[in-house]
């Protein structure tokens, strides 16, 4: 059983940072899984679009999506 039924590889959501990791990844939750975003120099509060790349039994591994809009936690949107 993977960590969240609703969160599938490749698949495409938004993710609000809640937490950094020990080694800069950003962590927050999409829907009940944990998710950790590699090399996210992330801030906390901000939300992103973010692709899974590898669901695990309990966490989800995502990366940040590129040349899409960036959403940040006020709601504007940020081109990258």
């Amino acid at each position: 059983m993977a960590a969240d039924e609703n969160v599938e590889e490749g698949e495409v959501y938004e993710l609000k940072v809640d937490a950094k990791g020990a080694h800069g990844e950003g962590i927050g939750r999409v829907g009940n899984a944990i998710v950790f975003v590699n090399n996210a120099r992330t801030r906390i509060g901000n939300i992103y679009a973010i692709k899974v790349t590898k669901v695990h039994r309990t966490f989800a591994l995502a990366e940040l999506l590129k040349n899409k809009k960036q959403f940040i936690g006020n709601g504007s949107a940020l081109e990258l």
